[in-house]
């Protein structure tokens, strides 16, 4: 666009450079909105929006917290630990960490340890127990753990491990071709007494509802 005439040239000298560094940063800020996030922010995005289309069974609301358990440890674990007292639909979240263990019995344990594993190696599958994961609302998971039988009610399963739906976690995040996608196990949240927004059920990639009526 043609600038207008300007009666005070000594003005437009000194507002022209002010002008382009205006363009500049905004065509600055325009380029880094276009950078794609990194694979484990954009999980722990499209994670945070799927829980608040979830329903928990007796919910006290805003006054209760919602419980966060990693129980693994990985990428998306320590991401996760960023949520510590943000709100989801009204409820706090309460962080709480676990430590994977090779004990005798195999199995593993909560607490309020850093998120780590003391295996070395690749090792089979470890048992956790219920006891591990009472109060938790939300646990993440990894492929290094099997789920207990039968799942707590009212607990949520979640994790970014190839084959983790056909072991019951109800929510799993995967990459496919440059994007994430995710696969709902609606039998393991019926189990659990969980209800799953259809809203959320239409963005699925896959909905396994073996066994529902």
């Amino acid at each position: 666009m043609p600038l207008p005439s300007i009666r005070f040239p000594g003005l437009a000298v000194l507002l022209l450079p002010l002008l382009l560094l205006s363009l500049l940063a905004v065509t600055a800020v325009t380029a880094a909105r276009a950078q794609p996030l990194p694979e484990v922010e954009l999980k722990a995005q499209i994670l945070w929006r799927a829980l608040q289309f979830v329903d928990w069974p007796g919910e006290a609301g805003p006054a209760q917290t919602l419980q966060l358990c990693l129980l693994s440890p990985g990428p998306l674990a320590e991401e996760l630990r960023e949520w510590q007292h943000r709100e989801l639909n009204g409820r706090h979240v309460e962080l709480r960490r676990a430590v994977v263990t090779s004990s005798a019995g195999g199995t593993a344990g909560a607490g309020s340890g850093t998120v780590a594993s003391t295996t070395a190696g690749p090792k089979p599958p470890l048992a956790l127990p219920a006891a591990a994961v009472a109060g938790c609302h939300v646990a993440y998971v990894g492929a290094d753990v099997l789920l207990p039988v039968p799942a707590p009610r009212g607990l949520l399963w979640v994790g970014d491990s190839h084959g983790l739906s056909e072991r019951g976690v109800t929510l799993n995040l995967q990459p496919l071709q440059g994007r994430i996608v995710f696969d709902v196990d609606l039998q393991a949240a019926r189990r659990a007494g969980l209800e799953i927004n259809a809203r959320l059920l239409r963005l699925a990639r896959f909905v396994h509802m073996e066994g529902l009526p």
